[in-house]
């Protein structure tokens, strides 16, 4: 007797099942979908993905494989700059997202870290006081709290000779 294939695919239903509960009944829209603006700040921004809520809101999800299985300051810049770029082609983006994180081990399913994003506002200025670090205006670096991300970055001897 021959089984009845449901039209989803198997890709389908796996990637149905990595989202978070909240999501279920959400549509993916974008998947690894490139955004560029160039009001009110030159950005770029990669989504891993969206998805569309019934009431029409995107919800926007990073995906991250690291040891520590919890959101970095980093991920929520990401997210909060991808928000930024999307809500310029008129679409309503929630102002929370998730942070998919697995472990790098073969087995392990990603855990979903809801995230409350940063404003359009707060993106700006944080975009702004970069170009100004860049271009040497005499805004100075700040010491992260993480001393992995001191190690590598690049104003590390700025830091170093005194700058707090």
């Amino acid at each position: 007797m021959a089984r009845c294939r449901s039209p989803e695919t198997h890709a389908a239903r796996a990637e149905r099942a990595s989202r978070p509960a909240a999501l279920r009944d959400a549509e993916l829209v974008y998947l690894e979908k490139l955004f560029r603006i160039s009001t009110p700040v030159g950005l770029v921004a990669k989504l891993d993905r969206a998805y569309r809520m019934p009431n029409g809101v995107l919800v926007l999800v990073e995906f991250k494989t690291r040891s520590s299985n919890q959101p970095f300051l980093s991920d929520v810049i990401q997210l909060s700059a991808q928000r930024l770029a999307v809500k310029q082609t008129g679409q309503s983006v929630a102002s929370h997202g998730y942070v998919m994180v697995k472990a790098p081990t073969r087995r392990a399913l990603p855990i979903a870290h809801l995230v409350k994003l940063m404003t359009g506002e707060q993106v700006v200025a944080l975009v702004r006081r970069r170009e100004e670090i860049l271009a040497g205006h005499g805004v100075l670096p700040r010491k992260s709290s993480s001393l992995k991300t001191c190690d590598a970055c690049a104003f590390r001897a700025d830091c170093d000779s005194g700058n707090k």
